[in-house]
């Protein structure tokens, strides 16, 4: 009985920004002793402190109620996002507030094995800097591009298998390697693996642009074409945790839409890599917002498969909302325009349409938060 009201306590100070003892008696449901013992043993835990001073807007002619709070920024956790062309990471504390937010590009040939060395040695900068220590870390999360997990079952999209219309994509290597055991061996612990447009989704609703919205279509837009469905406020996986994957659909023809957008921008720029830098799409995107014909029906190409993808899962689910994410949604209007165009010409009954407030943020963030509902969860639990 006392486990189970620890546990309740503790949910009780997650769930509110600070708790007086009568207040957890009532949401408890314990008496006033009981409540006492109960503050007294996550105080010694270091897991909530007294309030100083009144909280806003509290008033009284007496003596005010000492109030308890959870020491949030003692307790943290790591999200990372490893992508083609850029790892990246966040550090959250216990009410989800952002202490950290750090990236860096790497090569879009990397191996496994530098790749992931990247995304560590990134923590571990992050971590110093945030002024935490590693023990202060509760819980490590990964989203990483081309990787379907479902349950405790992680695996590469290259190993299952595909149609021949289909262009499957996953980071280089990672089809030869054990995804899980690996990311988890290199950073030391074990490390919570997820497909990382799931997690972007799953930051916008959190923190994002859809926290209102119970049924949400998201569409990830960077060099490869994610999505996404939520619903009731849950990531829908599907039976293999597949759900949502029309990015893999050639006949939307968003392959040969990005390689236009690849040649033209290094066109613009008068580049001769093999491969345009996000500098010269910003100046392709520039263009198109002047006005440049070439630039204008560039960026409409990527639009039109764009929106293809999102009106067959918009006709699918009938969702509240569609979300525009990922590196391009930056780009705001320009890209969003036509878009929203597309989308209306393709979609009965329009759902809402927003643009990312998280941009390419959004993967290491949805990391973060699947690592805190981890920490969350093992905080809860009840050993018998």
């Amino acid at each position: 009985m006392r486990k189970l009201n620890l546990a309740a306590a503790v949910r009780a100070f997650l769930e509110h920004t600070s708790l007086t003892v009568s207040e957890v008696c009532s949401i408890v449901g314990v008496s006033r002793p009981t409540a006492d013992e109960l503050l007294a043993t996550l105080l010694s835990e270091g897991f909530v402190r007294e309030v100083r001073g009144r909280p806003d807007g509290e008033r009284s002619a007496g003596r005010p109620a000492r109030r308890f709070e959870v020491v949030a920024e003692d307790f943290a956790v790591v999200g990372v996002d490893i992508g083609a062309h850029k790892v990246a990471v966040a550090i959250c504390d216990l009410r989800g507030n952002v202490v950290a937010m750090r990236r860096r590009s790497v090569d879009s040939g990397l191996g496994p094995a530098g790749r992931i060395g990247a995304a560590a040695r990134l923590v571990k900068t992050a971590v110093r800097q945030s002024g935490k220590s590693w023990e202060q870390i509760r819980s490590v999360a990964c989203g990483i591009t081309g990787v379907i997990a479902n349950g405790s079952e992680v695996r590469d999209l290259r190993t299952v298998p595909a149609g021949q219309d289909l262009d499957v994509y996953s980071l280089p290597g990672f089809d030869d390697i054990d995804v899980a055991s690996e990311v988890s061996e290199r950073f030391k612990r074990d490390v919570l693996i997820s497909n990382d447009i799931f997690l972007a989704a799953a930051a916008e609703q959190w923190q994002g642009a859809a926290t209102q919205a119970r049924d949400l279509v998201y569409m990830h837009a960077g060099r490869r074409l994610g999505a996404a469905i939520v619903i009731n406020g849950q990531i829908h996986n599907g039976r293999r945790g597949l759900a949502a994957s029309v990015g893999a659909m050639k006949i939307l023809g968003w392959a040969d839409a990005m390689a236009q957008l690849d040649h033209e921008s290094r066109k613009l720029a008068g580049s001769t890599a093999g491969e345009s830098t996000g500098q010269d799409l910003r100046a392709l995107f520039e263009a198109a917002a002047n006005g440049d014909r070439t630039a204008v029906r560039t960026v409409d190409r990527v639009a039109e498969a764009l929106a293809l993808g999102a009106s067959t899962l918009v006709h699918a689910v009938d969702p509240d909302l569609v979300v525009l994410g990922g590196g391009l949604s930056r780009t705001g209007n320009v890209l969003a325009g036509p878009f929203q165009r597309h989308l209306a010409a393709t979609s009965l009954d329009l759902p809402e349409f927003r643009v990312s407030l998280l941009g390419d943020e959004s993967v290491a963030l949805g990391a973060a938060r699947l690592a805190l509902d981890d920490f969350k969860a093992r905080l809860l639990a009840v050993q018998a």
